[in-house]
């Protein structure tokens, strides 16, 4: 796969991470969006534009800390108990449709097309969502519908799960590249170590480092030390890794 990748031998490459948000872009079953702010082939050409390579987090699922983790709300309506983010029929139905829509407008602009985007993400923490690791054949499922659509070596494919066994026991795709996501104050060396359990070789990616945290209704502001993120940020870099901020 690091065929594809910008060769800039001892240089920073500028990348961006934006996530897609499927209930944006199908508010009602069927309707499809992609106008204004839903405009995406725009706002990767822009990134383009301004020298930017693009590690692009589609979804289904994307958390985010966005409601439903930018799950369109008809699927509950649609169906009194679907079960998300497995092999149920009415959930598989709903994400192929949507990928069918969503993933001819991504195509032209991957990399190995001449367009900005280097990486897609295939699932978002599945291994916090599935610690039991049921329904295995759904990840599988979400690579091949990539694979079909923008083509098995066209980009970097990759996974994001929390930093420990019992998520990256449930998380990781088979083919697919592993990531981790942790914030400052983490045993850099530790969390490296975790990941290697699960994939030996290639690159370590902390593809989520938490430079700030979010705020829970009621609670106190939260506030990360500059100082630690710094470090955590000088460790990483010092072991060669991969971060996005």
């Amino acid at each position: 796969m690091s065929s594809i990748y910008p060769q800039k031998p001892s240089q920073f490459l500028l990348l961006f991470s934006s996530y897609v948000q499927w209930n944006t872009i199908e508010r009602k079953p069927g309707h499809f969006d992609f106008s204004g702010v839903n405009n995406l082939t725009r706002y990767i050409q822009m990134a383009q534009e301004e020298g930017l390579l693009v590690i692009l987090r589609i979804g289904p699922f994307i958390d985010a800390e966005v409601d439903m983790g930018g799950l369109p709300s008809w699927l509950l309506k649609e169906h009194a108990h679907p079960s998300l983010r497995s092999m149920d029929p009415h959930w598989i139905a709903a994400v192929e449709r949507y990928m069918a829509a969503l993933l001819p407008r991504i195509k032209p602009l991957l990399y190995s097309a001449g367009g900005p985007i280097i990486s897609i993400q295939v699932e978002n923490e599945y291994g916090s969502y599935r610690p039991e690791c049921s329904h295995p054949q759904y990840k599988t499922h979400l690579r091949d519908l990539l694979w079909k659509h923008l083509g098995k070596d066209s980009v970097v494919y990759f996974t994001t799960d929390g930093n420990g066994d019992a998520y990256l026991q449930c998380g990781p795709v088979p083919g697919v590249l592993i990531t981790t996501d942790y914030g400052a104050g983490t045993d850099v060396a530790k969390a490296i170590a975790t990941l290697r359990k699960f994939q030996p070789n290639g690159p370590v990616v902390n593809s989520e480092f938490y430079s700030g945290w979010l705020d829970h209704w009621e609670e106190r502001h939260s506030h990360v030390s500059g100082q630690q993120v710094a470090k955590t940020l000088d460790q990483m870099l010092s072991a060669n890794m991969s971060v996005n901020m």
